[in-house]
Order: C-alpha cells, then structure tokens, then sequence
C-alpha cells in the first residue's frame, strides 16, 4: 500500500467545524462520481445523491442536524457550518444489505475529500421529514445519511482508548477522538 494513502486514511477524522471557504461545484461532483463508483451488493446500485451547496439550502440543512452524539447540547456556530452537503438517498430498501453500499460511497466521498484538504463528517441524526421537504425528495425515498464537506477549522486528535469511546473537547476546543489500539483488536490465525 502507498504511504500517501496509509497516512491518507490514519490521520483522517470527523471534521465538525468549518471554514468560510466555498468548496468548487465541479469537485462536488466528482465526489458523487467516487461514491457511484464504490461497490455495490450484487451490482444493485440502489443510492443516489443529492449536493446541497446552496448557502439558504445548507443553512436549513445545518439546523436540523445533530451534530456529536457525545458532545450534548454542542453544536458548531454557524460561522462554522460546511460548505457543502452529500445527501444519501436508498430507492429500494427492501434489499436491507443496501447499508453496506453506503458505508462503501462513504468511505470514497470522504477518502477522496481529505486528500483535496477538505474535512467531512458522516451524520445520521437529522430529522428525515424535513429534509425531505427542504430537498424535495419523493416519498420511497430514504435519506440514509448527510455528509457535511467544507475545509477544515479544527484539528481533531486521536488518542488511545482507556474507559470510553466518548470524543470531547479539552479546554482550548480540540477535540479528542478516542481509538481502539490495533493490538487490542487484530487476530492472527485465531482469535
């Protein structure tokens, strides 16, 4: 494996706080186009997306989003808020391994982001109803996740998990990422 990709991958983390810096409508799309590209379960291809670069838009969309599970009542200020969003749809979710192409668009949208200098947080708690009409999405159509995209105003830090895999925010707002070691997890042969 390169080094540039390792690396790539290893330092990447959740961005939450954004600069006031447009992200170009063209490298947008070609994230859609690296989440297209990813594997799909039996080629199903059962995902497409919605860009929400629109400053009212993304506003809307920024104040019905839950933004750190762990962190209560914190959101970012608006002055903080992405650029840009990804919206995941699912046309079928009758095929319930559908999740697993998601995780795989994903993980090319905010692969490809980081390596432009673009930061990008995968969120699941927003309220779904209101998206919908906000986007005018039709019904039978799930918003599975919002992927929040903008050029990074913080600088998350990863630490080695004790107790918890809480994240927080120390005393100069830098937040830390708790992480499992890779001996505490990896097998090798048998578990």
């Amino acid at each position: 494996m390169s080094e540039t990709v390792y690396n790539l991958i290893v330092n990447r983390r959740s961005i939450r706080r954004f600069q006031k810096k447009n992200i170009d409508s063209g490298f947008l799309k070609k994230l859609v186009n690296v989440a297209r590209l990813a594997p799909s379960v039996a080629n199903l291809q059962p995902l497409e997306f919605i860009i929400v670069n629109d400053k009212e838009l993304c506003l809307k969309i920024f104040e019905i989003i839950g933004w750190a599970g762990y962190l209560k009542d914190w959101t970012p200020s608006t002055e903080e808020k992405p650029d840009a969003f990804i919206i995941i749809l699912v046309k079928a979710t009758t095929n319930t391994l559908y999740m697993r192409d998601v995780g795989l668009a994903s993980e090319n949208i905010i692969i490809t982001a980081e390596n432009e200098g673009i930061g990008s947080c995968i969120l699941l708690n927003f309220k779904e109803d209101m998206i919908k009409e906000i986007l005018k999405i039709p019904d039978g159509i799930k918003v599975d996740s919002v992927i929040a995209l903008g050029y990074k105003a913080e600088h998350p830090i990863v630490e080695d998990k004790k107790d918890s895999v809480e994240y927080w925010i120390d005393r100069n707002q830098v937040l830390h990422v708790p992480k499992r070691r890779l001996e505490d997890i990896l097998h090798i042969n048998k578990f």
